[in-house]
C-alpha cells in the first residue's frame, strides 16, 4: 500500500512537470548581480573589426549604428527566472487557443506542423506581453536580458564567448556585398529560424539567445545614463527616438537574418516601434522570484 501511494505520487509529481513545461514553465532560476552593461567609447574599433565584412564598415560607422551601446555603466539585477528557450509557434498556439487572442501579429503566416517547435514571429510588442501575462510571466527587463546573454556578464561579445563561431547560433553567417544588402531590405528573404534549442546553450543554460529570433524586451528605447537625449547621435534609430509620439522598444539578440556576427553581440540594442511586425523578430518571457 505505502509502495503504491509512492509510485502514484511520483506519477503526478512527474506528469505536472510534463504539463508546467508544456505549458511554458520551462525556465531557468538567474541569481541576480552586478555586472557592467554596454560598451565603452574605446571598444568601437574592435567593434568595427568583428564588423570587418560589411563592406562599408568604418569608425564613423561602426559609432553610427553601435554608438547606443555606450557608455559602460554597472547595473545590479534582482535574481530572476527566464524561459530556456524563445517561444515557440506551438506555445504561441496554445495560448490563441486557449483565450481566443486576435493577434496583431501575422504569425501565423509561419505556423506550420514543421515548423511548431520553431520560435514564433510576426508578434508584436502587445501579442508578446499578451502571451507573457496570460502565462504567469513578463517581458524581460533590458539589463536582465543581457545579464542572461552574457551569463552575468562573463562574455563581452557573444552568448559564449569573445569569438564569433557559426557552431553557436543561427545568423547567415558570410557577410554580404552592397548589393546583398539593399537586396534584403527591398525584397527581404525567406524566413530560415531552426527549431529552439538547436545549439548549446550559454553558461546559464539558455538557449538561442543570440540569433533564430530577436527578442522583445520590456525596455523603452533610450539612451544609457551618461548620454543626454538630445545630443544622442550614435544611432539611426535616435532620429526616430527623438520624434514625438513614437515610442519604441528595445529587441535584443539579432536574428537568423542577421548577415554579421557583429549585429548579433549581445551588448547590440535596437529600438523598434510597438506594432513591429517581423519575421525576424520573437521574444522570450521571464517571471520575478516569489
Amino acid at each position: 500500500m505505502r509502495k503504491s501511494f509512492i509510485n502514484l505520487f511520483v506519477y503526478f509529481g512527474l506528469l505536472s512537470a510534463a504539463i508546467a513545461q508544456n505549458s511554458g514553465g520551462d525556465m531557468i532560476m538567474i541569481q541576480g548581480g552586478k555586472y557592467e552593461m554596454g560598451i565603452d567609447q574605446s571598444e568601437l574599433p574592435e567593434i568595427m573589426k568583428i564588423g570587418k565584412d560589411v563592406p562599408h564598415m568604418s569608425p564613423s560607422h561602426a559609432e553610427f549604428w553601435y554608438g547606443d551601446e555606450c557608455p559602460r555603466h554597472s547595473v545590479e539585477v534582482n535574481s530572476f527566472y527566464i524561459d530556456k528557450h524563445e517561444v515557440t509557434n506551438r506555445q504561441f498556439s496554445e495560448f490563441v487557443e486557449a483565450t481566443g487572442y486576435k493577434a496583431e501579429g501575422k504569425w501565423k503566416e509561419y505556423f506550420d506542423e514543421e515548423r511548431k517547435e520553431h520560435p514564433v514571429v510576426c508578434v508584436t510588442y502587445q501579442d508578446a506581453v499578451s502571451y507573457a501575462k496570460w502565462a504567469g510571466k513578463r517581458l524581460p527587463t533590458e539589463e536582465e536580458w543581457e545579464y542572461a546573454a552574457s551569463s552575468g556578464g562573463k562574455h563581452k561579445r557573444f552568448s559564449w564567448g569573445d569569438r564569433k563561431d557559426i557552431s553557436k547560433a543561427k545568423w547567415r553567417y558570410g557577410g554580404e556585398s552592397f548589393f546583398d544588402g539593399v537586396v534584403r531590405l527591398i525584397f527581404g528573404r525567406a524566413i530560415d529560424t531552426v527549431p529552439v534549442g538547436s545549439f548549446p546553450p550559454n553558461d546559464f543554460g539558455l538557449y538561442d539567445m543570440t540569433g533564430n529570433a530577436g527578442e522583445w524586451t520590456s525596455a523603452d528605447y533610450a539612451p544609457y545614463p551618461g548620454y543626454e537625449k538630445l545630443s544622442w547621435k550614435n544611432d539611426t534609430d535616435a532620429f526616430e527616438y527623438k520624434d514625438e509620439g513614437k515610442e519604441r522598444k528595445i529587441i535584443r539578440g539579432g536574428n537568423w537574418n542577421s548577415p554579421n556576427p557583429v549585429m548579433i553581440r549581445v551588448t547590440e540594442r535596437k529600438g523598434f516601434s510597438l506594432k513591429t511586425n517581423s519575421n525576424e523578430i520573437g521574444f522570450r518571457c521571464a517571471k520575478d522570484l516569489k
